[in-house]
């Protein structure tokens, strides 16, 4: 096997606005729904809450400057709407505006490519408290801030994401199943309406598309009902999200278990044929994990159960691991959808990273996790699946929404009492990857 990446495969790192910027209440910032999560009625937090996170926001350049030293190619962060438009709707912020311009500028001049995510889970307070995407005036205060950053950022960014994980974002929520459903319908139009923003748009000359949370699915025997657990789970996570996106349609097969079901409310379809007619230009995956079904009578919408099997390894996240997987994932997509081109937008695990050697955080297991993962990647781009970039998650350890600060996923460890910043082992070892441009087996190193 040929360990080299192709010369224009591209190597960078991932993360998200609320996750690491902290400065939550300075220079015009508005709030959020995480912003009043964990906090009482005076505003003093109950637990784990990002009001300062990794600080990214005054140490941004420190940021960057660990990013040109781990080789970064590119670089996925996403905008906090409520910077640059605090109450979500309205007066732009240009304390805001700046700080997203510097660091477009910091990463330009040190040779690495920004990559934006226009919405990563952190909706104003102000939208969420008329139900966010359950109400179509959500759809449109984001398509307005959508041309927003189109209009300020268009000219030297290239590389647009609309939404990261909508899976997370309609089905996550304590909303019944059929208001979850109309959750991820809302967002894909708004996903279609954003792509044919930027297509229309004078600075729209880059590439857009979406980031989905996919995960293989198996049976865990050949027996009809087993298969048919396994394609249930499979239309739930992956094809409900995936099928609009590239396919401009929904799966018929999950279609018709929800109505059998009466799961499926009254949705608009009079502007759902935009998926079709814009397409997105590629697809994004963020990947962790995979999963075997199993038949369930007891789950009375799926009739799925996940089955676990023995010896496996689990990352802290209770995920199992599984490398291989993610090849199998690619090779489903490749075959089953049209040549759309691939990036994998997030791909890490969390591991307990308190074992320090000569002042280093050793996380071994963090580099065997990467090393399977970015193997599978190079099978499937050397079988000529369409593969073009890898993003590890996360460039540094941060808030993980509702687990706080509990689990690390970063290449880099993050002081959160002293804000000092450390490349872990893990770090180095993605370093000598995207340095040498191969698959740098354990063993080297």
């Amino acid at each position: 096997m040929d360990k080299s990446f192709p010369a224009d495969f591209v190597f960078g790192a991932a993360t998200s606005a609320y996750q690491i910027e902290g400065a939550f209440d300075e220079d015009g910032r508005g709030k959020t729904w995480w912003d009043t999560h964990n906090k009482d009625d005076f505003g003093n937090p109950t637990g784990d809450v990002g009001d300062v996170a990794c600080d990214h926001y005054h140490h941004m350049k420190e940021d960057v400057q660990l990013m040109k030293y781990l080789g970064l190619q590119t670089y996925r962060f996403s905008v906090s709407w409520v910077r640059i438009l605090p109450k979500g709707t309205g007066e732009i912020n240009p304390l805001g505006v700046e700080f997203y311009q510097n660091l477009i500028t910091e990463l330009l001049e040190n040779g690495i490519e920004p990559a934006i995510t226009i919405w990563h889970g952190d909706l104003p307070v102000q939208l969420d408290q008329i139900g966010g995407w359950k109400n179509p005036a959500t759809i449109d205060a984001y398509i307005k801030y959508s041309k927003v950053l189109f209009d300020l950022y268009g000219d030297r960014v290239k590389i647009w994401f609309t939404h990261n994980e909508p899976w997370c974002g309609a089905f996550l929520g304590p909303d019944a199943f059929d208001d979850q459903l109309l959750i991820a319908h809302h967002m894909l139009i708004a996903h279609a309406k954003v792509i044919r923003l930027y297509r229309n748009h004078p600075q729209g000359n880059g590439r857009i598309g979406i980031v989905l949370n996919m995960s293989r699915q198996y049976a865990k025997t050949p027996h009809p009902l087993d298969q048919q657990a396994r394609q249930n789970v499979d239309g739930f996570l992956n094809r409900w999200f995936i099928e609009p996106v590239l396919l401009g349609e929904y799966p018929q097969d999950m279609v018709k278990l929800y109505q059998d079901k009466n799961k499926i409310k009254e949705m608009d379809f009079s502007e759902f044929h935009l998926l079709k007619e814009y397409p997105s230009d590629f697809l994004g995956i963020n990947m962790y994990s995979c999963a075997i079904q199993m038949f369930d009578k007891t789950n009375e919408l799926f009739a799925a159960k996940e089955f676990r099997k023995k010896n496996t390894k689990y990352t802290e996240m209770g995920w199992p691991i599984c490398g291989s997987s993610l090849y199998d994932l690619l090779k489903e997509i490749h075959d089953n959808y049209p040549q759309i081109p691939i990036f994998i937008t997030e791909n890490g695990g969390a591991f307990p990273d308190n074992i320090e050697k000569y002042g280093m955080v050793v996380d071994d297991d963090r580099i065997e996790y990467l090393y399977d993962h970015l193997k599978s990647v190079l099978n499937a781009v050397q079988d000529g699946i369409p593969v073009e970039r890898y993003y590890v998650w996360s460039l540094m350890d941060n808030f993980e929404w509702g687990l706080g600060f509990s689990k690390k996923f970063g290449i880099i460890q993050v002081n959160y009492e002293t804000l000092q910043r450390s490349v872990k082992k893990s770090g180095y070892y993605y370093r000598k990857v995207l340095q040498e441009r191969r698959l740098i087996g354990e063993e080297e190193f």
